[in-house]
């Protein structure tokens, strides 16, 4: 990605809005690249974070996210009776929806029907509640693809129960759904079930074949393997440093 002051800025505020925790040494493991470029182009980057109309001050406060702390925010929105099911709690963008995107790390949850259960909510119940149609089932089928989740049926059925069910529902089988959000069904039973070994021997035959291993790189031509590095490593730069793969960083 070529970054230019515009996109920084962009990028910075859409972060802020789902909840990411801008501190510059929590960014810098998520996304160096973004974290060099502010540097770059606005002198430091405290000014790129104060030109996105941020506090710098409040987000090097922001504590880190906790289990017990998004449990709490969980039964307080139970409390107050707001709909705690994914589609509804993501378009939130208070704590709630915060926590909710906070619970999706490995080192917490890693999803988000984990976290209702930790907090002594039903998840499949939960989820009962989204009004589903082909369009929300197919989007939603479409996103997981693109983010290299598993799809096939068991993994589904185990990690978001109410899409699975609305897919089987509203088209009449699951690999219907699958063809729907243009996915091939044989290639979604093949998938394979990668290992830390397998994933740092991927990234070095791809850095072999002359493949530069940027994050948007390998998440646009290899989401399967960019999708197995998150989930079994926290992150894909990561997995990268563990495959002891180096990357020459380009200047913004």
């Amino acid at each position: 990605m070529v970054w230019n002051k515009v996109l920084i800025v962009q990028t910075l505020k859409k972060l802020h809005k789902q909840g990411v925790d801008l501190s510059y040494n929590r960014l810098a493991k998520r996304q160096q690249s973004l974290v060099s470029a502010s540097a770059y182009h606005f002198g430091s980057y405290r000014r790129a974070v104060e030109k996105a109309g941020l506090d710098y001050a409040e987000i090097t406060r922001r504590p880190r996210w906790s289990k017990q702390a998004i449990i709490t925010q969980i039964k307080k929105g139970r409390r107050d009776g707001h709909d705690l099911n994914w589609s509804s709690i993501t378009k939130r963008r208070d704590e709630l929806g915060k926590a909710a995107f906070a619970s999706l790390q490995p080192r917490l949850f890693g999803s988000w029907d984990r976290a209702l259960h930790a907090a002594g909510l039903d998840a499949d119940e939960v989820n009962r509640y989204r009004k589903w149609d082909k369009n929300t089932v197919v989007f939603d089928l479409k996103a997981r693809a693109k983010d290299g989740s598993a799809l096939n049926s068991g993994a589904l059925q185990e990690e978001d129960p109410g899409l699975h069910a609305a897919a089987v529902r509203h088209f009449g089988g699951y690999d219907k759904a699958l063809k729907a959000a243009k996915v091939d069904p044989q290639s979604v039973r093949r998938r394979r079930s990668w290992t830390k070994q397998e994933v740092t021997a991927a990234l070095k035959v791809m850095k072999r074949t002359g493949k530069h291993l940027s994050d948007s790189v390998v998440r646009k031509e290899n989401s399967a393997l960019y999708g197995a590095c998150v989930r079994l490593f926290g992150s894909f730069t990561t997995a990268r440093n563990a495959s002891g793969v180096k990357v020459a960083r380009k200047k913004a």
